[in-house]
């Protein structure tokens, strides 16, 4: 198990374990008495789809269609595919040989384009000297599943006595109250939690669950804010 550095609502810190919790297992699908397996199969070749077949037969295309069924590959369709390989192509459809640079496109609210940038480098911040700290914004449960998507869920370890009562308060606090507490990096604990390098920043949530000398300490992430048409 991986490790984090974090700090309790009284500046206590130490590094405990986390493991992500698995979704689960998705239901047989099955018709009858046999299961039901999905396969990729080839649907077109490079020479029938569309923009090729509009530029060799240009305005003649629907005539062509109807008549001859051009996009029709015979020796291609329907043949399984195993494996792909990932390949980069340019608005000619040509294959690079050297991968591109990486611009990253910013969006407004509205999913207007605002800036074009190359990408930074994040470095993980999870195990640094600064621990992960408490903030002051705190939400009842059922506001903060209306207002965050939690998309990852990670659960907290203990590995000796001292760390177990270290998240078993923790846990206990937030049970009581029915309460989420958001935690963030960094001198003042807003920034957001960067798990590998380069890796997506999120906003963290802890819940805790506690029943009798058994606790639950869930840290909720998401990286989608709800927000009201009219806000």
């Amino acid at each position: 198990m991986r490790k984090i550095h974090i700090s309790d609502s009284n500046s206590k810190n130490t590094f405990v374990h986390f493991s992500p919790i698995k979704a689960p297992s998705n239901p047989v699908r099955a018709f009858g008495k046999q299961k039901v397996y999905s396969k990729r199969l080839i649907l077109s070749g490079e020479k029938s789809d569309y923009e090729n077949l509009l530029t060799k037969y240009e305005k003649k295309l629907p005539e062509i269609l109807l008549n001859e069924d051009p996009e029709l590959d015979l020796k291609l369709i329907g043949r399984p595919i195993e494996k792909t390989n990932t390949v980069f192509i340019n608005k000619k459809n040509e294959i690079l040989r050297v991968a591109p640079n990486w611009i990253e496109l910013i969006f407004d609210q509205d999913g207007n384009e605002k800036e074009r940038r190359v990408p930074e480098d994040r470095l993980s911040n999870i195990t640094d000297d600064l621990p992960i700290r408490f903030t002051k914004m705190k939400l009842k449960r059922k506001d903060a599943v209306r207002k965050f998507v939690f998309s990852r869920t990670l659960q907290l370890w203990h590995s000796d006595g001292l760390t177990f009562e270290f998240l078993f308060n923790i846990a206990k606090e937030l049970d009581d109250n029915d309460e989420m507490m958001l935690v963030g990096s960094g001198e003042k604990g807003r920034g957001p939690l960067i798990f590998q390098n380069n890796g997506l920043p999120w906003r963290a949530f802890l819940e805790g669950r506690v029943k009798d000398n058994s606790y639950a300490l869930l840290m909720r992430l998401s990286n989608l804010e709800l927000k009201s048409l009219n806000s």
